[in-house]
Formats: C-alpha cells, structure tokens, sequence
C-alpha cells in the first residue's frame, strides 16, 4: 500500500522539537520567527563549541603521530598498531560529535525556511498518474505556521501550511482514502473544511468549525481521515473558522475518476489546477472586526487578485506599508501545441467573483461544473463565483503567437465601490506559453505577452447556468416528487445596536465552537431525548434565532429549497456533503411551483409528458441567488450526518448567513464519536476561539461612532 507525504517526518530531537512547542503556542505577531531565530543561534553556539571540539581532536591526533614518529624502530609494530587505534577511535569520537551536534530542523523551522510561492510545477498534476491503481491511503502531514508573506510585493501575516502558499495540491483517486495529519503551530485556532467532498460516514471529518467539530486550538493536533468514494472531479480545501481562507489557508483538491483517461470529449494532453483569489493587505482578523462592528453595513473591497498565489504590486501606491519593488514573475502554463489542456479553475477567494479568459482564444469548453461532468460547453470566458469550479479545454492553437495573457479579473460591479483601495490591481494574470514541454518540471521562462484583452464589462453577477445549458454527462434526472419544500429569505439586516448580520428566515447562525452541533445531537440520541428526532425545524433542541436546524428522518427524502434573496448582493450558497440540482432561478420573486411545470410545493409534474425540468439538469455544490432574485435547488438527504448550509461569501457567512440540515437521524443514532475528535473540545474556551469572529456581544452598548453608550 503506497503512502504519500507531502512533508518529512517530525523531527526526532524531541527535546528541540519540545521546546518549541513550549514557547510558539499564544506568542504575539512574528514571535514564531524569534523561536525560529532562537534556534538557529542555538544551532550557531553548538556549531562553534564542535569547531572547537574539532580542533582539541585535531591537536590530539598530531600529538600521537608525533609520538609515533620518535619511537625506536624495534617497538614499531606495538606503537603502530596503538597509533593506529588511537586515530580510528578519536576519528570515530569527532563524527559522533558531528552527528550527535546538527540537530535536525524543528517543523517549524522548516516550514518557515521554504520559500513561501509554491513552484509552478507544483499544480500541474502528474501525467503518468496510474487511474487505475488499487485504492490505497494517501497521507500527508502538514505544520500550520504563521509566517509573513508578500504574494503581490506587499507584506502582511499569513496563515500557511508547511510555510507555503497556496497549500498543496491532493490528488488521488476515487475510492482513496486520504488521511492528513494537522499539528497546528500557528497563533489561531483552525480547522480545515473539505469543499465538495460528501463524507459519507464520516460527518465529523467535515471540517465546519461549530458544526461538526471543536477547531483545532494553537499548539494541538488532529487526524482528517476519510474515504472519497462516489464522487470525482475538482475540490479544493480551506480554514473554516473565521476567514483563515483569506488568509493563505487554501489548497486544491482532485480526485481522478477511474475511466478518466479513456473518456475525454475533448481528449487532453496536460491537466493542471488555477486557483483565483481576491486579497486583502490588512490582517484578516482585524477586517473581520470591522465588519461586524455598529453602522457597518459593506463588505470590505479586496486590494487585489491572485492567480495561484501571486500577483505583481506598484509599490508606489502603497507608501505606508511594507512592499518589495522586486517582481514577482507571473505564473508560467508550458503547453504543447496543436493539443488540447485541461484547465481546473477553482475560485478560493472570499468575496470577489472572477471573470476569466484566455487572450485571443474564443472558445473554452466547459467540461466539468463543481465536480459534474457535462457536454462540451464551448464559451469564450468564464464566470466563477466564490466556492465554485469550472473545468475547461484550452486548445492550444495559436495563430501566430507563442505567448497569451489568461486573465483573471474581479467583477467590481459586485463591490460597495468600483475603485479598489490604494488604486490596487483588479486584475491577476498568468502567461500561456506554448512550445514542447519537457514534462512536468519544464520550468521554461518566457518573454511578457503583447496581447490584448477581450474581456467585456460584466454588470451583474449571476451563475453562468443563467446563460449557458450545461447538459451533466452521463444524464443524470432529479427526483420528480419533493417530499420537503422549504422556503428561505436570506437578507442582510440591521439589528439592535446598528449590527448589520446575515438572516435566513429570522434567524443569524452563531456556531457553538466548543459545543459542535454533531456532538449535541449525538449525546441527545444517546440519552433518548425526543427533541432531536423529530421531523423539520427543531426548535426544542436548538433555538432557531441563532441556529436553525431542519431535520428528515427518511432513508432518502427529496428536499427542494427555494431561495429568497431581498438583498441587492449576490449570494452563492454552498451545501456541505452533497450537491444540488438546479431547477430554475431568475430575478424578482419566486413565480411558483406551477410557473416550472411542477405542482404547487414541488409535488411532482404538471404534465407528466413534459419533464424538462427534472429531465437533465445541473447539479452542483454551489449555487448563486442573485440579487433580488430567487433559486428553487432539490437534493437527496441521503447522507447521514448534519450539513451546513451557507453563502460562500465569507463575510456573509461570518455574519450569520448559515443554516444546518440534518439528515437519517435514524442512521446516525448508532455513531460513536472517535475520541480524538471528543478530545479537540477538551481545552479552555478562550483557546478553541482563537480566530473566530467576535461575539455579537462584544459589540451592545457601543453607538455608531464606535464608544460606549
């Protein structure tokens, strides 16, 4: 059974590696580069104290060859053979001393020696990928550090796994089982959600800090393991207790289908994930507080953008902060030409939606939509809005040219303001070089692209699902018959003391950080309490002003959700642990069951000859409610376990925007939690809330300039 590691082994000097355990957890901002610092200077004193080990050894070995050199000639062979086995012993004692005197790097030392952009190379997956190897373990172990970081040339604190960023690419394939090993030495509480993957069986696993589990506090450590059965496509993972993922917590994540390689539509020679970000200079906690803070009432604008971590700042607009006027070279694709590229573009950010293309290429077929195969979809850009994924081929066939901008620009039609702050760069880019690559490590470096952009300007953010028929492949219909209509407003809403949060329904998620919704319902299954299995809202174990929890009992109830939104931002709602059929949205209000083709509550077809609605449509994971518009989204609660419900925008849903569904309550009954995931709840409160968003309550008594009543 092969085991990958994505990083060595812990380092065995357990008193070194103590140590710094001891002294990183709660040190304030750039602390953990002192105990870094410390070490090194410890590793420079033992260094001189071996130097000089070295020469009282060295000085030794002269003084017995001089001995031996004014010895009479008949005790030659005694004196030889003592000469002899004294310079083998001292040689001996001085490598002992050498090997015993290098301590092996701390991880913490090594995370923060790496360089922090991650190889290019590094999300380009493996082209002799074995699709059909047995299924076996894939196992990381990861370190999060804090470390300072400048993606663009500015600096700002950064939250990292193993010192890089954007994190690792996970590739394995389906039916793998991953397993990653989280030791976590940053200042912050964390916990590490897997966007898109179902967690059939292991709900805890999840990674929804309040929901599903205790985050993990500074200093502790915890096991992510679970199997990836049933599902294949382009996932990607990230922080989930605050808005750690603005912050460089963020990877890919892609799981091969096992006929990947023999069903193409459009066959391709390369495949490689892009990952978009918006950004922001200021520390991530310190927004967060700002958002939610009286007489708020807009999400912050980003600086900038980012593909795969990097972008290039002008320095000249940002006098007050730390930035390198050294550039950061733009992302390399080496394509081959005259062959089709796959493209996994992945938006990772927290707020901004991207519009993307390709410089004189007019068509990009989508294959794949948040893990669904589809029909080619030739479009000429794409429109990804936070959490989602879009697959694409690039046929590389250029007419006269070598090298392309792909461009990535943010749709500020979706800010407060148009006008990004300290005049930043709404735009990342990345150069599209084509000639014949050595393999995955080509490394080629390329001239700057002249060409233009075709890009026009977006008013509006909507799915591309509202323009474009993406047809899923093979043809997949939605249940006909709803057993559970549901109906969700979600708003922004001012409340008392000027606090503006998220609502659905009346009510604003605050999760339980050291009380997990799984573990309440598991002990109340336990203890035979009836208040947790019963059917829809359960308002007796849980008080919906602040967590709302709709629960179906059935083996595998259909559940429709219409969306409301009276609010003018768009809001992409993502489903933890399964994914949705998409069977209408437009703007305004919700026009009825009966305006699809369907019977009122969703209570099967109209007429029974006409199906179109349920015969073949999208399903996905992440799903947009546009501006004053609507969503009518149906799933199978077929998965036991409670799932979060929440818009992606990051500071939608730090306010409050999130609902929980709970599914198979009579499946679950039986779970015995593991004890490491009991244990992660086992320290002070004050730790495991490292990171979160700060309490409504820290906020009552304050007027709208911020001092107290």
């Amino acid at each position: 059974m092969a085991i990958y590691h994505s990083l060595q082994t812990l380092s065995p000097t357990e008193n070194r590696r103590d140590e710094v355990e001891r002294r990183f957890p709660g040190n304030e901002e750039n602390e953990g580069e002192d105990v870094a610092s410390g070490e090194r200077g410890d590793a420079d004193e033992q260094a001189g104290l071996l130097a000089s080990e070295h020469s009282d050894v060295e000085k030794m070995i002269a003084g017995g060859q001089a001995v031996c050199n004014r010895q009479p000639w008949w005790p030659v062979a005694a004196l030889t053979f003592a000469c002899v086995g004294t310079i083998l012993s001292l040689s001996w004692l001085t490598l002992s001393l050498d090997v015993r005197g290098r301590p092996h790097p701390s991880p913490l030392d090594a995370a923060m020696g790496l360089p922090l952009r991650r190889p290019d190379e590094d999300y380009v997956l493996d082209l002799d990928w074995d699709f059909g190897a047995p299924s076996q373990v894939r196992a990381f172990d990861w370190v999060i550090v804090d470390k300072e970081g400048d993606p663009d040339g500015v600096r700002k604190p950064m939250m990292t796994i193993d010192g890089q960023f954007p994190g690792p690419l996970i590739e394995v394939n389906e039916g793998d089982v991953l397993e990653v090993n989280v030791r976590n030495l940053a200042s912050n509480a964390t916990a590490i959600h897997w966007h898109g993957i179902f967690q059939n069986g292991t709900n805890w696993m999840d990674g929804a800090a309040g929901v599903t589990q205790c985050p993990i506090a500074p200093g502790a450590s915890y096991q992510y393991r679970f199997n990836v059965t049933g599902q294949a496509g382009t996932d990607f993972y990230h922080g989930h207790q605050g808005v750690q993922a603005l912050g460089g917590l963020v990877g890919p994540f892609v799981i091969h289908s096992r006929d990947e390689a023999t069903h193409q539509p459009i066959p391709y020679s390369s495949d490689r994930v892009v990952l978009l970000q918006d950004w922001y200079y200021d520390p991530d906690s310190g927004l967060m507080r700002d958002v939610l803070s009286p007489g708020v009432e807009d999400a912050p604008v980003p600086n900038t953008a980012l593909i795969n971590g990097v972008n290039q700042a002008q320095c000249s607009n940002h006098p007050g902060r730390s930035c390198s006027d050294v550039a950061k070279p733009y992302p390399i694709l080496d394509l081959a030409p005259g062959k089709g590229h796959r493209l996994r573009f992945l938006n990772v950010g927290g707020f901004a939606w991207f519009q993307v293309a390709v410089d004189e290429h007019n068509s990009l077929p989508i294959i794949e939509v948040d893990g669904t195969k589809v029909d080619p979809a030739p479009v000429p850009s794409i429109v990804i809005a936070p959490g989602q994924r879009y697959s694409t081929i690039l046929t590389a066939d250029p007419p006269s040219k070598e090298a392309f901008w792909l461009r990535a620009r943010m749709i500020k039609s979706c800010f407060a303001s148009q006008s990004l702050p300290e005049s930043g760069v709404d735009e990342a880019k990345a150069i599209v070089h084509y000639h014949t690559p050595t393999g995955r490590h080509g490394g080629h470096e390329s001239s700057l692209p002249t060409t233009t952009s075709g890009l026009q300007y977006l008013p509006t953010c909507k799915d591309m699902s509202s323009s474009t028929s993406f047809s899923p492949s093979p043809k997949l219909s939605a249940p006909v018959y709803a057993d559970h209509s549901w109906y969700l407003r979600v708003n922004l809403a001012i409340g008392d003391w000027r606090l503006q949060r998220g609502v659905m329904n009346s009510s604003s998620f605050r999760p339980n950080l050291s009380s997990p919704t799984l573990h309440r319902i598991l002990d109340g299954l336990a203890e035979n309490n009836e208040s947790f299995v019963q059917e829809g809202i359960l308002d007796a174990a849980f008080d919906p002003i602040s967590e709302l929890v709709i629960s179906h009992r059935g083996v595998a109830e259909t559940v429709d959700i219409i969306l409301q939104n009276m609010d003018e931002n768009s809001h992409p709602f993502h489903l933890h642990g399964t994914t949705m059929w998409v069977l209408g949205a437009g703007h305004g209000y919700f026009p009825g069951y009966e305006a699809l083709g369907l019977n009122p509550d969703g209570k099967g077809l109209l007429n029974p000859a006409n199906s179109s609605v349920v015969g073949n449509p999208l399903k996905r994971d992440t799903v947009t409610a546009e501006g004053f518009g609507w969503v009518l989204l149906r799933f199978l609660a077929d998965n036991p376990g409670v799932w979060l419900f929440h818009c992606h925008v990051l500071w939608h849903s730090e306010a409050g925007m999130g609902m929980q569904f709970l599914s198979r309550v009579d499946s679950i009954r039986d779970w015995e939690l593991p004890e490491d995931a009991r244990r992660l709840c086992d320290v002070p409160e004050d730790e495991i809330r490292k990171g979160a968003s700060p309490k409504d309550e820290v906020f009552f008594g304050f007027d709208k300039e911020g001092g107290k009543g």
